[in-house]
């Protein structure tokens, strides 16, 4: 049986019955001061005690078994020699980056080796959300091949590891389309329609009854203000919305607003790099019917920022299109902060305008450079499948 580390159930069971006896004990100094004829006997006052107790101890036994129900699938999970590697997409963002270490250190509280790991260099928000956190970067990894393979905020093999194909799959955790990923054996596949694959991460800790720490919690918080712009984004849920209330206590953030401003001018900052590295910090690869093309995300403070760099995406945007071996190649430069929220749209040729412009129709105004998109949209929820409807296939991101 592996080692597990669980939430102290028996301790919080042990006080709510002693600040409940505590409780019916006060009650009785008043009644005996104001009304001793009706006053409980003792004896009803411990049976009333005890019939608390019973059904707490009942529904501890229903938590008990919801985590044995939960953690049942890890039973027969197939796994090669040696440990499990689990890593985001391609230029990962925060969601990716943050949900690989989540997912790696909820296998190793359940007694599993696991290393989280990323593909490519991590972003100045994702460096400043570890930062917060105290957590180092992980590792890059080159190859995949042989490998046991979680995969977190993705399954697409353009958007993976090199040598995916001859790895071992034994998980997926996602908030995309199902994606081109494939496996003969089991799995654990959990895609859920919601904002961030940490929050899907966070539901997992919760029906695994592992504790978050504080710094668990800090991550957890960073990669869902990021993937959800801030609660602002079309795809935030319910299950999204209580991760962070959640969290943000567990992580001692007392002011989330504050917090994810601060994320937000870390998102925007792009010092020091050239713009293909702007382009290729947040890109994914995509292919429907037959057409292949990739979107890189950008983000801007305010529109002029957004009018100049979709002059500079506009000047790289064939290159680009042409080093990621792809028909069409978009750049998504968005505003998403306070009330603004709009999207820039760079197309690589006519061939990508003309799709833009099948997808959205009169939603877009064309100001020479850009197609503008307002209220702004998310590359996963919306502009994917509406480029994927127009290339004639089923909506993946």
């Amino acid at each position: 049986m592996r080692n597990v580390r669980t939430m102290p159930w028996r301790g919080m069971l042990l006080c709510a019955v002693l600040l409940l006896a505590l409780f019916l004990a006060g009650l009785n100094a008043v009644a005996e001061t104001t009304d001793a004829a009706a006053t409980p006997a003792p004896s009803d006052l411990a049976a009333q005690v005890q019939a608390m107790a019973e059904r707490l101890e009942a529904l501890e036994a229903e938590r008990a078994l919801d985590v044995r129900l939960n953690r049942a699938e890890l039973e027969t999970l197939p796994l090669q020699e040696g440990p499990i590697y689990v890593a985001g997409h391609k230029t990962p963002d925060s969601d990716a980056v943050c949900s690989a270490i989540l997912y790696a250190r909820l296998l190793n509280a359940l007694g599993y080796d696991a290393k989280a790991c990323v593909l490519g260099p991590i972003n100045n928000e994702s460096k400043y959300i570890l930062k917060q956190a105290g957590v180092d970067e992980p590792e890059l990894l080159a190859d995949a091949s042989g490998l046991n393979m979680v995969l977190v905020d993705h399954s697409e093999y353009s958007q993976s590891a090199d040598g995916l194909q001859d790895a071992h799959v034994v998980t997926i955790i996602d908030h995309h389309g199902d994606g081109s990923v494939i496996t003969g054996n089991q799995l654990i596949y959990d895609a859920r329609p919601i904002g961030s694959t940490a929050t899907i991460i966070w539901i997992r800790y919760r029906n695994y009854g592992v504790e978050v720490d504080a710094q668990t919690a800090m991550l957890m918080l960073g990669a869902i203000l990021s993937d959800t712009n801030g609660m602002k984004n079309e795809n935030t849920t319910t299950a999204d919305r209580e991760a962070i209330a959640w969290l943000s206590e567990a992580a001692g953030i007392g002011d989330v607003n504050a917090f994810y401003a601060e994320l937000y001018k870390q998102s925007i900052s792009y010092e020091g790099m050239t713009d293909v590295e702007i382009f290729e910090s947040d890109v994914k690869d995509y292919e429907s019917g037959g057409t292949f093309y990739c979107i890189g995300c950008v983000n801007a403070y305010d529109e002029e920022i957004a009018q100049d760099l979709s002059k500079r995406m506009a000047a790289i945007m064939p290159d680009m299109a042409a080093a990621h071996g792809a028909d069409m190649a978009f750049a998504q430069i968005s505003i998403f902060h306070d009330d603004i929220s709009v999207n820039y749209l760079v197309a690589s040729d006519e061939a990508a305008a003309e799709a833009l412009k099948e997808a959205f129709g009169d939603k877009l105004v064309f100001d020479g450079t850009a197609y503008i998109l307002r209220p702004g949209a998310s590359r996963r929820k919306v502009i994917v499948p509406a480029l994927a409807e127009v290339l004639e296939n089923h909506p993946k991101e």
